[in-house]
């Protein structure tokens, strides 16, 4: 006996034609969330050291020049603090080359304070001879034990990597934000910050004289605003 075999109905036709169509409208997931870009603050210290003669806390002028140059090439805005750290060689008692680290320390703290490291809070620490490392008879080790460290740490403005194509413009079908929106504006608000903690919290706005400044306003709607004076303008 054969079988005989029926026509797919046309409502069976039409659900076989939509299973791929609903298969392709199968939500998307959405890829990981990214931050949108703009600068952030990053720890920084800027290191030197100042070497001096046998039994002298004076900087000599080679060691006055570089630490000018140094000096000049720290940022010129943020807030700063200081370590000025003094050592001795081993030469000499303990307690006399604890007075001769201090007073190294404090040699070049003074350098730091008339060289407009503003705000700077110097922290002095004589060691005298407890970090020296060198033996009597090494001459050069021994130099290198008649130092004064400076750390001066702070922060600074890190820019975010722009441009940021790691987002395909050209398709989005959830419709997110770009990888790359704000990158201009993060990263010209990076370069025009004064002063890099500003970007951890904000210059307080207060106190302020509401009154005051209203009056203001109304003196230029009424047009009482005083014109300055011809000698000043020129």
């Amino acid at each position: 006996m054969t079988r005989q075999t029926r026509p797919a109905s046309v409502h069976g036709r039409a659900a076989l034609w939509l299973l791929p169509v609903l298969a392709a409208c199968t939500p998307l997931n959405p890829p990981p969330s990214q931050p949108l870009p703009r600068p952030r603050l990053a720890a920084v210290e800027h290191a030197h050291s100042v070497y001096f003669a046998t039994d002298s806390a004076a900087l000599s002028t080679q060691q006055s020049r570089d630490l000018a140059r140094f000096l000049a090439a720290l940022p010129e805005s943020g807030r700063a603090a200081a370590r000025v750290i003094g050592h001795a060689d081993r030469r000499a008692g303990d307690a006399y080359n604890i007075d001769l680290s201090r007073r190294r320390a404090a040699t070049v703290a003074r350098v730091l304070q008339q060289a407009g490291v503003d705000p700077v809070e110097v922290t002095v620490l004589p060691m005298g001879e407890t970090m020296a490392v060198a033996p009597i008879d090494d001459a050069r080790g021994m130099a290198r034990d008649r130092e004064v460290e400076i750390v001066i740490a702070g922060d600074e403005v890190v820019l975010p990597g722009c441009p940021n194509w790691t987002r395909d413009p050209g398709f989005d079908p959830l419709n997110l934000p770009l990888s790359n929106l704000g990158c201009a504006n993060a990263v010209n608000l990076g370069l025009m910050v004064a002063d890099p903690n500003d970007l951890a919290a904000g210059q307080p706005t207060s106190p302020a004289d509401g009154a005051r400044e209203a009056e203001a306003i109304v003196r230029y709607r009424t047009d009482k605003v005083k014109q300055l004076q011809a000698d000043i303008i020129q």
